[in-house]
């Protein structure tokens, strides 16, 4: 991370925010226009960065169709955040191009969660510059007083200040501690991937948050080995595990619970860890803030709180 990290502006509405979609496109029209209608209602001036997304197998459009798009809302004075319109995937096809001195010229406050984890990861590593891992057009913002939408809005206010991570519900002690570092984290595959790479950032007393969607538990188990070998699950200061969604084992198919993977490797490592942070692939869900500072207590009697320490807007 650079030594000097930019901030993005800290925004009430209105403001302008710019639609992208470098991953995959919205699953359908609709829900891409009842999500624009959305953001309108809630007072945010919508920029698309292409009419529509014609889909290249799973793709919102070629490689060079998303990097330009992307590139071009980065690159713009008129615009105050940009918006994904959907996950999926793609973002890791074009990750090696993206200029990410285009927002450390121009900030702004990225929103996004899944495949765009890459994107805000590799963000951070080049530019130390937050984001949000937070609502997307086509899924979250169809219904703007949803709790992520609010919560997002929240978080980029310019009369922030600290409070939890969820205002409305403690996380779960899994292992009591108490820890501070730096929040990042995201989808757990996607963070798998960038091991290795020039965009991974360096997790050495993070506080590690992570949810993933469709794995059952041994692919979920390949996952933290993955990370406990390439060494992140020994330098982290602390993790918080949102959900784990839609894995499910096939009936009379022998499997490991999720909760066991989770004690087989997180269990003792010596550092904190929370569960049941309401973040992952479901409909009520709060937006997590990457790259800024936060404590996590775990206490002795189950009861875990995860408190944001700085806002992640100036």
């Amino acid at each position: 991370m650079p030594e000097n990290p930019i901030k993005p502006p800290s925004l009430s509405v209105p403001f302008r925010a710019g639609i992208v979609a470098p991953a995959s496109a919205p699953r359908n029209k609709a829900d891409l226009e009842t999500g624009l209608a959305g953001l309108t209602a809630s007072g945010i001036r919508v920029h698309k960065g292409r009419e529509s997304y014609d889909a290249v197998g799973y793709l919102a459009g070629t490689d060079q169709e998303r990097l330009d798009e992307l590139h071009a809302m980065m690159g713009r004075t008129d615009v105050e955040a940009i918006i994904c319109a959907r996950g999926g995937y793609g973002v890791l096809r074009i990750l090696d191009q993206i200029d990410f001195g285009l927002l450390q010229k121009h900030p702004k406050v990225l929103s996004g969660y899944s495949d765009i984890t890459a994107l805000q990861l590799a963000l951070y590593t080049h530019t130390g510059m937050p984001s949000i891992s937070g609502p997307m057009v086509a899924v979250e913002w169809p219904d703007p007083n949803g709790l992520s939408c609010r919560h997002f809005l929240r978080l980029i206010a310019p009369a922030w200040k600290p409070e939890p991570l969820d205002p409305e519900q403690d996380q779960v002690t899994m292992v009591a501690g108490q820890a501070e570092g730096t929040l990042l984290g995201g989808n757990l595959s996607l963070i798998t991937k960038l091991i290795g790479s020039r965009h991974m950032p360096d997790m050495a007393g993070a506080l590690l948050f992570l949810e993933e969607v469709g794995e059952p538990p041994y692919r979920v188990d390949g996952l933290f080995a993955q990370l406990q070998m390439s060494g992140i699950l020994d330098e982290v200061a602390g993790i918080v595990l949102g959900g784990f969604t839609e894995g499910d084992v096939a009936e009379g198919k022998p499997s490991l619970s999720m909760t066991e993977v989770f004690d087989d490797w997180l269990g003792d490592l010596g550092i904190p860890v929370a569960t049941h942070l309401r973040y992952g692939h479901f409909p009520e869900k709060v937006a997590v803030p990457i790259g800024v500072r936060a404590r996590l207590d775990a206490h002795t009697d189950g009861r875990a709180v995860v408190s944001l320490l700085e806002k992640p807007t100036r």
